[in-house]
């Protein structure tokens, strides 16, 4: 069994996910020497405002879509390994994309799930992550978001097709956007209850969205 690793206090963590998730903040992970995000496979969303980082990607990387105002995807090497990977460090960090600087596996740890596909190094870190609970409250909390995230999982067939409620990352995002329904358990019908975590997942957006207004 792998050693714990301090995932920090769950409701510091919980919120600070919530603004990462509104686009407030960076997500700050305690990562150490892990390297598992930067090694695992993944493409990465390179966004529009992802100028710098599109910049410096040799084209060689570069997957996907080339129309004006569609995101491009930046690929990984045959290890799986980033292309930015140097010396187990980002060699973009300042740079580095909005997905980057958004991932945090402690949502998966959170969530109660594993990430999709083979992953082990990320599987691994996920398993060992430990939170902290300074109150009931606390505990209350990280309970509901398990419990939002297996309701989600369990019946994904029920969700529009946008949502990717099949997916590890996107359940434990909306888990984490609208835990506060399943405080209580599972709130009514399950046709009722994919309602309202829909709804409570447009409101979380719609707040996030910026404002056209002056």
């Amino acid at each position: 069994m792998s050693a714990r690793v301090a995932a920090g206090a769950f409701g510091e963590w919980l919120a600070a996910m919530r603004r990462v998730l509104r686009g407030e903040q960076d997500a700050d992970v305690p990562c150490g020497g892990c390297v598992g995000c930067c090694v695992s496979s993944y493409p990465i969303p390179l966004r529009t405002e992802d100028e710098l980082a599109r910049a410096q990607v040799p084209e060689q990387w570069l997957l996907g879509p080339a129309r004006a105002g569609e995101r491009w995807l930046m690929g990984f090497r045959e290890d799986g390994s980033c292309p930015f990977l140097s010396e187990r460090c980002c060699s973009i960090y300042a740079g580095r994309p909005q997905t980057c600087r958004d991932y945090d596996c402690r949502i998966y740890t959170a969530a109660g799930l594993l990430p999709d596909g083979e992953r082990p190094v990320i599987a691994e870190r996920v398993g060992a992550w430990e939170f902290g609970f300074s109150s009931e409250q606390e505990k209350a909390d990280a309970d509901a978001v398990r419990r939002a995230a297996q309701f989600i999982r369990t019946n994904q067939v029920l969700f529009p097709p946008a949502l990717r409620a099949g997916s590890a990352t996107a359940t434990a995002v909306l888990a984490v956007k609208t835990y506060a329904l399943f405080r209580t358990g599972i709130p009514g019908t399950v046709q009722d209850t994919v309602l309202r975590v829909m709804e409570a997942a447009h409101a979380f957006d719609v707040a996030t969205a910026p404002s056209d207004l002056p």
